[in-house]
């Protein structure tokens, strides 16, 4: 998922810092990437350039710190609690203040997500649905404490993402 999430974002020119836990996992996440793209230019949907530009704005590290300055976070591992509340801890710790931290979730609840971070009303569901960089639907899930201009700064980002959102409770 992050990989399709990541081309939503290159798509609309927005730069990207994919975040892995494994050197090898992050290069193969970017190597789907790089893959996808190029399916796109076998098709003849995209031009070898557009391919590079687009590759351009994403990039691929093993430490938070490194998109410290990020406006936004999107967390998109499988579904389990307990590791997407260690991983909003970490960026909860690394991100500057007002970024804004989603997840990806499709069925946990966010409420207990936010639990891990001082700042749950900066916290949101951005449920993207498979493939991310193909499905129009974006559903934003906001929590009991969201706060409202993070729903507002979302619903506007669907926009330059080609996006359809939907706005939903936990």
């Amino acid at each position: 998922m992050g990989g399709g999430i990541a081309i939503c974002f290159a798509n609309a020119g927005i730069p990207v810092t994919l975040i892995d836990a494994g050197a090898e996992s992050l290069k193969r996440g970017l190597g789907v990437v790089d893959g996808t793209y190029e399916s796109m230019v076998k098709r003849g949907r995209l031009s070898p350039q557009d391919k590079a530009r687009r590759m351009a704005l994403i990039r691929g590290t093993l430490d938070y710190n490194d998109a410290r300055d990020a406006d936004i976070f999107i967390e998109a591992v499988f579904e389990d609690g307990a590791l997407k509340k260690k991983i909003f801890a970490e960026l909860d710790r690394a991100a500057k203040p007002g970024a804004i931290l989603a997840t990806n979730t499709s069925t946990l609840d966010i409420d207990e997500i936010a639990t891990a971070v001082k700042r749950p009303q900066d916290v949101v569901g951005l449920h993207f649905f498979s493939p991310a960089n193909v499905m129009p639907l974006l559903e934003v899930v906001r929590t009991a404490k969201t706060a409202p201009d993070v729903i507002r700064t979302v619903m506007d980002l669907s926009r330059p993402l080609k996006k359809t959102p939907v706005l939903a409770k936990v």
